[in-house]
């Protein structure tokens, strides 16, 4: 009797699930178009710009070749130190266009190996024109080429972080410090790549392509300043500027050979300067010159401190260099260490700390062992919670509206997971690779639930720069030598799988001390050899072990690091490790 409602209930019950099924198709035939539709507007966005960057690339190549500067000229101008190249250009020996004409000629040839550039600047030539028609006095940058991080504002151009959705959006105006560099008097000439989203080691985005190590083509210059690391490893630059929020000035240098200093927060101004996390303000970035040898670098940050600077951006602290810090002689005491607690330096990079410890004794310093405090907690608690409180959403939500970079996809992947699925993959992370640290950086990617869990956030934060002060003065250090990063250059698309490495330079970012990284030596067949030694009790751990085999001859640097707004004290080691090893090697 019960029949004909039973069969009523069950096409009812059809009837649901087909319209329950069709609504999921909907959603994601909608989702698929939504996607599509992004696709083909950003990927028109690029092909728009790579054409605009190949005309601009045609346009100077052709004024090079009406130039015909011999060879040899160019050899010698780019044999020059940094102090002859600046010299000469004062004594009028050189002409700032034919110092121009010699670094682009060696950078477009770096470029078709390492893929540094994303476009050349078409005023250069007229810039550097001008500065050798004028009869007043030169300024301390006159005629020097300055490459620059894409990330920097150029009035008239395009600056997209990797995004192609930010392209066709071109700046009104130039960032403080392009229009400081160019009241000094130099010539930026090109811009160099970054990474998709600026927060990955990489150096790959949709729009300019993938940059590679100098030194080893099948490896990373290290990012996000990986364009100006590869051009400046290149020698193909002799000045540039960058920006780090988590080693991206310091790990290109440690990565391609060349010289860098991370600033304190403030001390140069960023206004101008591109950021996805202006609204994360418990860890942020700052800018900074990377050059080709150390007297650039001091000579660089030394000139770019100057009253323009304070008045362009009245938010940075009218210090000028503080000469009395830079050059006095006074014995310091140094903290040393090659482990911070969490993934040990490999051969290599422990013996450049080890000789930049007997380069400073040679110089007269105290160099004694220091233990950073508790950077496992710092590590995934404070570095990764502060700049993925909201989940990695302000990232997310970009690469959402374009095509994202194969770089991008598995750091992002934790960050398009349920808060219970973190859980999930927190507790099978730790249970796979046995490592906490790491398990609990997923944990850490959940967003924060209140202003309020904020707030407690930034007390952490707080409490841990008072500890770590503390420890710094009960030994009572003035600067701190230690690797800028586990390992060497790591293999192309290898970065994720080892971004613990980066916690030697995110303890700096998080308690916001400035930092240098400076070449020391190679990696050796010896270093190589000796990884048999090396630890393997975690998965990354045993993944820095693999991908440092093959690494003999690639460059090793060594960072060095002082209290706030002390940058002439951090020169002041950089070059007294320079100046000890050229001692020891006598």
């Amino acid at each position: 009797m019960n029949i004909p409602f039973q069969i009523d209930m069950a096409e009812r019950r059809t009837q649901i699930s087909l319209a329950f099924a069709g609504g999921v198709a909907v959603v994601v035939l909608w989702e698929v178009i939504r996607k599509w539709r992004i696709h083909r507007g950003v990927a028109k966005k690029i092909k728009w710009k790579q054409e605009q960057c190949k005309a601009a690339f045609d346009t100077v190549e052709q004024d090079l070749r009406k130039a015909q500067v011999p060879a040899e000229k160019i050899a010698k101008i780019l044999d020059l130190s940094f102090t002859e190249l600046q010299q000469q250009l004062q004594d009028g020996t050189l002409k700032a266009v034919d110092v121009l004409h010699a670094y682009q000629s060696c950078a477009f040839e770096a470029n078709e190996r390492v893929n540094a550039i994303t476009e050349p600047l078409l005023d250069a030539e007229a810039i550097a024109e001008a500065l050798d028609k004028q009869t007043s006095e030169k300024k301390p940058l006159h005629g020097i080429p300055i490459s620059l991080k894409e990330s920097f504002y150029i009035s008239g151009l395009d600056c997209t972080a990797g995004l192609g959705h930010f392209l066709q959006n071109p700046k009104t105006y130039d960032a403080v410090l392009v229009q400081v560099l160019k009241g000094l008097g130099a010539v930026p000439f090109v811009r160099t790549n970054i990474p998709q989203t600026m927060m990955i080691y990489e150096c790959s985005n949709p729009i300019y392509g993938q940059t590679n190590n100098p030194y080893d083509l099948s490896r990373v210059p290290g990012g996000s300043t990986g364009g100006e690391g590869a051009l400046l490893g290149s020698k193909a630059s002799i000045i540039g500027f960058g920006s780090d929020i988590g080693g991206s000035i310091r790990v290109p240098c440690h990565f391609c050979g060349c010289y860098g200093l991370k600033t304190t927060l403030e001390r140069l101004s960023r206004k101008g300067h591109i950021s996805l996390s202006k609204g994360q303000t418990l860890v942020s970035g700052t800018v900074g010159p990377m050059t080709r040898d150390f007297e650039g670098l001091v000579f660089a940050t030394k000139a770019i401190l100057n009253d323009h600077h304070f008045q362009l951006d009245p938010a940075v602290p009218p210090i000028k260099f503080q000469e009395e810090i830079y050059r006095s002689k006074r014995p310091l005491t140094i903290g040393f260490y090659t482990y911070d607690g969490y993934i040990q330096s490999v051969p290599a990079c422990e013996r450049a700390v080890m000789m930049a410890k007997k380069a400073l004794e040679a110089m007269g310093h105290t160099v004694i062992d220091f233990v950073p405090p508790r950077v496992t907690y710092m590590v995934p608690y404070l570095y990764v919670r502060s700049v993925q409180g909201d989940g990695g959403r302000i990232f997310t939500s970009q690469t959402e509206k374009d095509i994202e970079d194969p770089s991008m996809k598995k750091l992002l992947f934790p960050s398009k997971l349920p808060k219970w699925m973190l859980w999930v993959l927190s507790w099978v992370t730790q249970a796979i690779t046995k490592d906490k640290v790491l398990a609990d950086a997923i944990k850490a990617r959940i967003p924060v639930k209140s202003v309020y869990e904020w707030f407690q956030h930034a007390i952490r934060v707080q409490d841990y720069k008072d500890e770590f002060l503390n420890a710094w003065k009960g030994k009572n250090l003035d600067a701190v030598i230690c690797p800028p990063f586990a390992m060497t250059a790591v293999p192309n698309g290898k970065v994720t799988e080892v971004l613990g490495c980066g916690g030697y330079c995110w303890l700096y970012n998080v308690v916001n001390y400035p930092a240098g990284v400076l070449p020391v030596t190679r990696v050796t067949s010896d270093d190589v050899t000796n990884l048999d030694k090396y630890p393997s009790t975690t998965t990354m751990e045993k993944l820095v072990k693999k991908y440092s085999l093959g690494s003999a001859g690639l460059p090793v640097g060594v960072q060095c690091a002082a209290l706030p707004f002390q940058e002439e004290l951090v020169l002041r080691v950089m070059g007294d490790i320079e100046a000890g090893l050229k001692m020891l090697k006598k």
